[in-house]
């Protein structure tokens, strides 16, 4: 006997009918469960962490360590608008206080207000002129506003106030960099590094300009001394993997970046690094996989698109058409978007049809009259007729 499909069609899309049925919807019910769990249990993290603040505020609204504490919670959670509020909050009741000013300043950046920051960052370090991150933030904004020369000015008439700043020389060194003036950033670096050895970012700042004035191998020791101090920091360790990677030794720098991404799993340049690491090992089908990871994770790279296509066209695949425009520098649109719509094609051949039909019936009213010397010598005929 053959077996229906309509009726196996009904028993499947049936969520009410027993055996077969029954177990498809339960696991349904289960997958659903589960899902809900996981967004309580995401739900239930926030309200936990906000339990011990919530209490404080309600004994004491005045609390400003409580509302900080708040701001935290959801700045951890990516809430950003409810994190200013909170800081904002903590800051009408501390308006002095230089890490209130720098948490606020940092949550405005986390929403693209980068002059509203810059304001902020600038009070507290009015305050606390020898704060190295707020220094190194600032004048991290000004260059990513290019505003390089102003950023520069700053430190300068920092130092010139304070020539024992060790935060100080290390923002002029990152300017530097920025600019591309990798010799005087080394020395700022130094400078740095003399009044504070254990300055982690003054040793990858000078990695960082080590490597980019092709002096590898003092580049890693750089990196390594960063690393000591820090070895959570995901941009020291891309950093030493881009060296190995500059030296051949792929390996290690599948080692360094895979690091990178244990820490910091949503670096773009990590995925990039690793997916160069496999392609230097010949593990195109890996290293493919890698690059696309950080196109996900940022479309606009352009070494990674670059790095993804070579490696995409060893392993024979080609690209669809979105792809080959991006990599024609000139023309961005698909081809396809120059026709124009197929409504109005059709409008357009209706028309001329309509026209070729109307010119067609002109012709033949013309066509079933007789030439003119037929017509001449008819009428002559009839003429002679009459007189007759």
């Amino acid at each position: 006997m053959e077996n229906n499909p309509k009726r196996n069609m009904e028993r499947t899309e049936n969520p009410d009918r027993q055996g077969k049925t029954g177990t498809t919807s339960s696991k349904a019910r289960k997958i659903e469960k589960d899902t809900g769990k996981t967004r309580d249990t995401a739900y239930v993290r926030l309200n936990k962490a906000l339990e011990p603040y919530e209490k404080t505020l309600a004994k004491d609204p005045d609390n400003a360590g409580a509302w900080a504490g708040k701001a935290a919670v959801f700045l951890r959670h990516r809430m950003y608008k409810d994190s200013l509020n909170a800081i904002e909050k903590a800051l009408k009741i501390e308006p002095g206080n230089p890490g209130y000013l720098y948490e606020k300043g940092f949550v405005l950046l986390q929403l693209n207000r980068d002059e509203d920051a810059l304001q902020a960052f600038d009070r507290s370090l009015k305050i606390k002129p020898d704060s190295d991150k707020t220094w190194n933030i600032k004048t991290s904004i000004l260059c990513k506003l290019m505003q390089h020369e102003k950023a520069l000015n700053d430190t300068e008439k920092a130092l010139a106030a304070n020539p024992e700043n060790a935060g100080v020389w290390n923002a002029k060194g990152s300017v530097l960099a920025a600019l591309g003036r990798y010799e005087e950033a080394i020395n700022a670096y130094d400078a740095a590094l003399n009044l504070n050895q254990d300055l982690a970012r003054a040793w990858e700042g000078k990695a960082f300009a080590l490597y980019n004035l092709d002096r590898p191998v003092e580049s890693l020791k750089a990196y390594d001394a960063a690393l000591e101090i820090n070895p959570d920091n995901a941009k020291t360790w891309i950093g030493k993997g881009l060296v190995h990677l500059k030296l051949g030794k792929y390996k290690r720098t599948l080692e360094a970046c895979s690091k990178a991404i244990l820490i910091k799993p949503d670096s773009a340049e990590a995925w990039y690094c690793k997916g160069m690491a496999l392609s230097g090992l010949k593990k195109d089908d890996e290293a493919l996989g890698a690059l696309e990871r950080a196109l996900r994770i940022n479309p606009e790279y352009a070494d990674a698109q670059k790095a993804r296509n070579s490696v995409s066209s060893r392993l024979g695949i080609g690209l669809d058409e979105e792809e080959m425009e991006e990599e024609m520098p000139k023309v961005r649109r698909s081809v396809w978007t120059i026709k124009k719509p197929t409504s109005t094609i059709i409008k357009k051949n209706l028309g001329k049809e309509r026209e070729q039909r109307e010119k067609g019936a002109k012709k033949s009213e013309w066509t079933r009259k007789e030439p003119k010397g037929k017509v001449i010598k008819k009428n002559e005929g009839e003429g002679k007729e009459k007189k007759k």
